[in-house]
């Protein structure tokens, strides 16, 4: 610690608080200032995803309507999910399915369940130095006679460094090799997102979602000022490289998501969505398509986790000046 401080939270500051009004009540969350430019905040009780994440004091998330919503209030019908999405930085989907929910299985559910399950063995762990923190936790995915799905995730980052870290162990406990369904749901929001802003994707190939958003595939990558009643578009980008992120010179900030995966994240999906107040890009690292597990089992997007074995994926997340 410097002999300029008295308090090593002058410096660099770690704060955990649970929320208590409306349905965010009981949540609790971890607050990081890493005694620069970035600010942000981790609901341990929402799969210890980011929610707000702020550099140079100026928001870089999309916030739904919702607001925080505890996992008490989850529901799991229909498009039941996006009651309790509120999209934040990260929002975590899986593990047994993503994108619609399936008419094969009533049991697959919109997006999956993970990003509602509260985290267990929550650990915020501060460095000797008081100048680092690492927090962790266990997701637990599981059921009698079903799935055995454990997710086990740590978030660091360092004192005057603007750059998260997160690294996710899926783990299957089970005996049984088990389907397994991942999306890094990512979403950039205003003033990061603006149409100053340059979508920086390494496209190798990219491919429409459906006939919707084939009409705007000239223009996949223009960030447009917010559109009275525009409809969503989701792309599918085959990366040269796992790297993606976004460069605004109107706020002089570009930010870039590196990535690597033990074959689970094979594809960038991108979900445009410019309209009024719902105004956010979605970029969004995934393991196969998003019209449920029946479509992606046909297609071959699909992918498997052994029995007793462990998957890991690693992110590091970015910030700088322009």
């Amino acid at each position: 610690m410097s002999v300029y401080v008295g308090n090593p939270k002058q410096l660099f500051d770690v704060r955990q608080y649970t929320f208590s009004d409306g349905k965010a009540s009981g949540v609790r969350a971890v607050d990081v200032w890493n005694g620069a430019n970035l600010h942000f905040t981790v609901l341990a009780d929402r799969c210890l995803d980011l929610y707000t994440v702020r550099y140079k004091n100026r928001n870089m998330s999309y916030l739904t309507p919702t607001g925080v919503v505890a996992p008490s209030y989850y529901d799991d019908r229909g498009i039941g999910w996006l009651r309790s999405f509120a999209g934040g930085f990260l929002a975590t989907c899986g593990l047994q399915n993503i994108g619609n929910t399936d008419e094969s299985d009533p049991t697959l559910s919109m997006h999956g369940r993970i990003s509602n399950t509260p985290a267990e063995n929550l650990c915020v762990k501060l460095s000797p130095g008081e100048d680092a923190v690492e927090i962790s936790g266990v997701m637990r995915e599981m059921i009698l006679f079903g799935v055995k799905l454990k997710l086990e995730r740590t978030i660091t980052c360092r004192a005057g460094s603007d750059v998260i870290g997160l690294s996710d162990k899926i783990t299957n406990t089970g005996y049984e090799r088990t389907p397994l369904s991942m999306l890094y749901h990512f979403n950039m929001g205003y003033p990061l997102l603006s149409e100053s802003a340059k979508i920086v994707i390494p496209a190798q190939k990219t491919l429409p979602r459906d006939k919707h958003a084939e009409s705007g595939l000239h223009e996949w990558d223009k960030v447009l000022p917010p559109q009275q009643n525009f409809t969503e578009m989701c792309y599918y980008h085959t990366l040269s490289e796992n790297c993606f992120g976004i460069d605004n010179p109107a706020i002089g900030t570009s930010m870039r998501i590196s990535f690597s995966s033990d074959g689970i994240l094979d594809r960038l999906i991108q979900w445009r969505q410019l309209g009024w107040g719902d105004y956010v890009m979605g970029l969004e690292p995934s393991s196969c398509t998003l019209e449920g597990r029946a479509d992606a089992v046909q297609n071959g997007s699909q992918k498997y986790i052994e029995a007793q074995s462990t998957l890991c994926n690693t992110f590091e997340i970015t910030f700088s000046e322009l």
